[in-house]
């Protein structure tokens, strides 16, 4: 597909009503990106082309953080603001979108295969038909996707086919969110943070080929708004998509391949390792906190079965998060004589930690994974 044609697509998606085109104002584009993790794959990006920020500090718990004036200054003044989707925004969602008119938010997440939180993939041949416009966008991004899909494609070397149950996309002004499920976005409008069965699982970017796509399409939108550096976004990205790709192949799958496969059970603080377990192989065999959030709270009857669950499958070791209080984690820890150790889920580390970059976080936790569970960086 040419670019120019790419071009024209993205703008005709995330272009609403903002104020003069990019290509016509003397300043920078001030991009903000809904957290950490986010906003350094925006920032790889960017480069020097453009301002990025996080709405969220890194540390911050991306389903309990709590804005502050500054950052209802920043995305008034945002030309541009990336959330992941798919009801990961729950506490911000409408933040977001009422801190000004004509709000320019584009979901990251928009051409990635959504998993649910269990059950069966959603199916949306029963869904109600929707308006030509509707429609209309809807083929316009699917088009986009399907590009975004062969260049990744090309940089394997291999062709593949994107999945027949790919993420529904709906789109409401330049707002696009990702629905695999409409509780989803019930159980958000009446203050209810625990996922249902079905419901999307918004944690993409613990597979690090979805923050490629990521990088794809922050690269095609930052570039429709501003053609002036679209060769720099692209350059950027190309050296970028290259540095994920390697590290995927060349380091964490051989790493994590060494995990024997009688080992490759995640007892995790939430459900926030779903794509990371569905790329290598791995299962979820139980979560502290029930549901994808961290905002709920464990019943005793349900520690009592995980208890259960981690004797009875001889989990050599289970992991904390580095946002969720870890006493409940260790205690069980302690019950069952698992291993403890903390992994980073929705959050980089500080500039001089472990996981200070998405790269950083993604080497991070497939080496704890892998020293955990008896693969070759054990101990």
């Amino acid at each position: 597909m040419p670019k120019w044609f790419i071009a024209l697509l993205v703008a005709a998606l995330v272009t609403g009503p903002r104020p003069a085109p990019a290509a016509a104002q003397t300043e920078r584009l001030q991009v903000v990106a809904s957290f950490s993790i986010l906003a350094d794959v925006a920032a790889h990006v960017a480069g020097d082309a453009a301002d990025v920020r996080s709405l969220m500090p890194a540390g911050s718990d991306p389903h309990s953080y709590t804005p502050i004036p500054q950052d209802l200054v920043a995305l008034a003044e945002a030309d541009v603001v990336f959330v992941v989707g798919a009801n990961f925004e729950e506490t911000l969602f409408s933040t977001i979108a009422n801190a000004a008119d004509g709000m320019n938010i584009v979901a990251a997440s928009s051409c990635i295969d959504i998993l649910p939180f269990g059950g069966e993939a959603h199916d949306h041949a029963e869904e109600e038909t929707h308006d030509a416009e509707h429609s209309e966008r809807e083929a316009e991004l699917a088009a986009l996707c399907e590009a975004h899909h062969a260049e990744l494609a090309a940089l394997h070397g291999v062709e593949t086919e994107l999945h027949a149950d790919h993420a529904h996309v709906e789109p409401l002004g330049t707002l696009y969110t990702l629905a695999c499920d409409h509780h989803d976005e019930e159980e958000a409008a009446q203050g209810e943070h625990t996922h249902t069965a079905g419901s999307c699982d918004p944690h993409v970017w613990t597979d690090p080929y979805n923050g490629m796509y990521w990088a794809m399409l922050i690269r095609d939108t930052l570039s429709a708004m501003d053609p002036a550096n679209a060769e720099v976004y692209a350059a950027n990205t190309a050296a970028y998509l290259a540095a994920l790709d390697g590290l995927a192949r060349d380091e964490l799958r051989p790493l994590l391949e060494t995990v024997p496969e009688a080992n490759r059970k995640l007892v995790t603080a939430h459900s926030a390792f779903g794509y990371f377990a569905n790329a290598y192989g791995f299962t979820q065999v139980g979560v502290i906190i029930p549901g994808g959030s961290t905002l709920a709270e464990p019943s005793a009857a349900e520690i009592a079965a995980l208890i259960t669950t981690i004797r009875e499958q001889a989990v050599p070791a289970i992991f904390a998060e580095t946002t969720v209080n870890s006493t409940l984690t260790e205690q069980i820890a302690a019950e069952t004589g698992a291993r403890f150790y903390t992994l980073y889920s929705g959050t980089l580390s500080a500039p001089d930690g472990p996981a200070a970059t998405y790269i950083d976080y993604l080497r991070y936790n497939a080496r704890t994974i892998a020293a955990a569970l008896g693969g070759s960086a054990s101990e």
